[in-house]
C-alpha cells in the first residue's frame, strides 16, 4: 500500500510503498478515507527538537478516519463496512493517570503516526477500543476533523475556568483556535481571535464561523483588550499557536487573576515575563492531547451543529502529493490540509 513516511531525521517526508498491516487479535483494518495534517505533523516534517526522539521510520497520521476493511480475532464490536473514526492515543489503561480518567497524560502511551504507523496510508490497523462509529449525517473530513476537536474540548472545557459574560481572546487562528474559540462562544464567552497576516485564508474562515478575529501584525492586541476592558484586561487568554510572541501577548493582555491555557507546542524553551504573572496572581495551564470521553462529546458537537468543523477542511490531497500537501499546511494557504487516499 502507499504510505506517507518519515524515514529520516531531517525535514520533509517519503511517499513509500509498504505492507499492509496485520490484523491482530482485537484489532481492526480500516480503509483510510480522510486524515489530516496536524500541527504536530509540521513540527514532524520539519523535525523539530519536540519530535526528535521518534523512533523512524513511521507512517504518520493520527487525525483519521474511513471504513471497516476486517476485523482481528475476538473482535464484536465493529463489522466490515462499518464507517469508523479512532482517538489517536493508544493507553496502557493501568497506570495512575488512566485510572483516573487521564489517559491523555499515560506513562506509557503510544501514539499515531509517532510511535506507531498512523493513518496517512490506504490502511492502518487500529486496536477496537479505539474506534467510534461515525453518525449517518456526518462525512469522513468531519470525522478526521473528530480528533482536533477532542483536543480543543480538553483544553476549554476541562482545563479552562471561563464564564458566561467573560472576554476570552484566542491567540492563534489555526485549527485548535477556531476549534476552541467556537467551544468558548458555546460557555458564553465574548471571544476574540487574533492571526498573523500570512492567515488571510483562516481569517475568512473565522468570519464565516461568526468570530471576531484581528491581525496582530497591524493591531497589538494588548492595547485593544486593555481599551476594550478600561485597563482591567481580558479574563481568559488561550495560546494556540507555538510562538513566543503569543505566550507574552497573553500574559500582558488578562487581567489580574486572570487565566492562560496554552496548548501550543514550541520550537524551544519559552522565556516568560514570571514577574508580571507574580504581581498580577496569573494562572498559566498546559494542556494537552484528550480524554477519552471528550471524543464522544466531539462527535456531537459536530452532529448537533454546534461546532462547526467541515468549514475548517480547506485542501485535499492524494497520498502520492505528500510534499505539497505540507507545502501547503506549512504555508497556512488554508486550515486543514487532509489526504484523501
Amino acid at each position: 500500500m502507499k504510505a506517507v513516511v518519515k524515514a529520516r531525521p531531517e525535514p520533509g517526508v517519503e511517499v513509500r510503498e509498504v505492507e499492509t498491516p496485520a490484523t491482530g487479535p482485537g484489532d481492526v483494518l480500516i480503509r483510510v478515507k480522510a486524515a489530516s495534517i496536524c500541527g504536530s505533523d509540521l513540527g514532524i516534517y520539519d523535525f523539530t527538537p519536540a519530535y526528535s526522539g521518534m523512533a523512524l521510520p513511521v507512517v504518520m497520521g493520527h487525525e483519521f478516519s474511513g471504513v471497516v476493511e476486517a476485523i482481528g480475532e475476538g473482535v464484536g464490536d465493529f463489522a466490515v463496512g462499518d464507517r469508523v473514526l479512532s482517538r489517536s492515543v493508544v493507553s496502557c489503561g493501568e497506570c495512575r493517570f488512566c485510572l483516573e480518567g487521564m489517559d491523555n497524560l499515560c506513562e506509557s502511551s503510544s501514539l499515531f503516526g509517532i510511535h506507531q504507523d498512523g493513518g496517512f496510508a490506504e490502511y492502518v490497523s487500529v486496536p477496537q477500543g479505539l474506534l467510534y462509529p461515525i453518525p449517518g449525517g456526518m462525512s469522513f473530513e468531519e470525522a478526521a476533523l473528530v480528533e482536533p476537536l477532542s483536543n480543543a474540548v480538553h483544553f476549554v472545557n476541562d482545563l479552562t475556568p471561563v464564564e458566561p459574560g467573560d472576554l476570552a481572546v484566542v491567540l492563534g487562528i489555526g485549527p485548535i483556535g477556531l476549534f476552541s474559540a467556537q467551544l468558548l462562544r458555546l460557555a458564553g464567552a465574548e471571544v476574540l481571535v487574533t492571526g498573523i497576516s500570512m492567515d488571510t485564508e483562516r481569517f475568512k474562515i473565522a468570519d464565516k464561523l461568526g468570530l471576531e478575529a484581528v491581525n496582530v501584525d497591524d493591531v497589538d492586541p494588548v492595547e485593544l483588550v486593555m481599551e476594550r476592558t478600561s485597563g482591567r484586561g481580558a479574563d481568559v487568554a488561550f495560546v494556540a499557536v507555538g510562538a513566543p510572541s503569543a505566550v507574552h501577548q497573553a500574559v500582558r493582555l488578562v487581567r489580574k487573576r486572570g487565566h492562560v491555557t496554552i496548548v501550543g507546542i514550541f520550537p524551544g524553551d519559552v522565556a516568560v515575563p514570571m514577574t508580571t504573572v507574580v504581581r498580577r496572581e496569573i494562572t498559566l495551564a498546559g494542556a494537552y492531547d484528550a480524554r477519552a470521553e471528550n471524543f464522544e462529546a466531539s462527535i456531537e458537537l459536530i452532529e448537533s451543529g454546534r461546532v462547526e468543523a467541515a468549514e475548517l477542511a480547506t485542501h485535499r490531497f492524494p497520498l502520492e502529493e505528500a510534499e505539497r500537501a505540507f507545502e501547503v499546511a506549512r504555508s497556512k494557504a488554508g486550515c486543514k490540509v487532509l489526504f484523501v487516499p
